[in-house]
């Protein structure tokens, strides 16, 4: 896996002023007193997981950025489960539009919601997790980002991200 995103967003996140709603200002990347037993929540959630996501969840803990509710591994299967209900519900009234939904083969597994209205999905359809597409807005206009999670928070927290998330900005970073 290319760290080039995960130094990034860590420099990103290090310039973030105090007082915002979700405070970032104490953030510190710190694999050490945080590691996950992936193997363990690998059997748990009966797939493997993106190694930038383990990065994310070892360094950070639990991490909300700028609005982004990034989903812990510990309540992944829980508030997928929510969320799923919701999104079957929703394809339900339009059959034609709807998407597999994990644990289906291929289905949508939930990584992080917003603020806002967004709730992100990993696109599992490759067997390799490092592959997996981040969707959004999928009931509507379906955005896919053809990169990592933590490539996706880079460029959404710098702008470039487009259509951005609905989560709240800060000027000037």
């Amino acid at each position: 896996m290319d760290l080039e995103p995960l130094n990034r967003l860590r420099t990103i996140l290090a310039s973030f002023p105090a007082g915002l709603a979700h405070d970032m200002s104490d953030l510190s990347y710190d694999p050490s007193g945080r590691a996950h037993d992936w193997t363990a929540i690998k059997d748990r959630v009966g797939t493997g997981l993106p190694t930038d996501y383990k990065l994310l969840m070892d360094g950070y803990g639990d991490l909300v950025v700028g609005g982004i509710f990034i989903v812990p591994p510990r309540d992944l299967l829980t508030q997928h489960d929510v969320q799923a209900d919701c999104l079957r519900d929703r394809f339900a009234d339009e059959p034609a539009r709807a998407l597999p939904i994990y644990p289906e083969p291929g289905g949508l597994l939930l990584c992080a919601s917003t603020e806002g209205r967004d709730v992100l999905w990993w696109d599992t359809s490759n067997p390799d997790p490092d592959s997996w597409p981040v969707l959004w807005d999928v009931e509507f206009d379906r955005n896919i980002f053809k990169g990592t999670l933590t490539e996706l928070l880079v460029s959404d927290l710098t702008g470039v991200l487009d259509p951005r998330l609905t989560a709240f900005t800060v000027d000037g970073l």
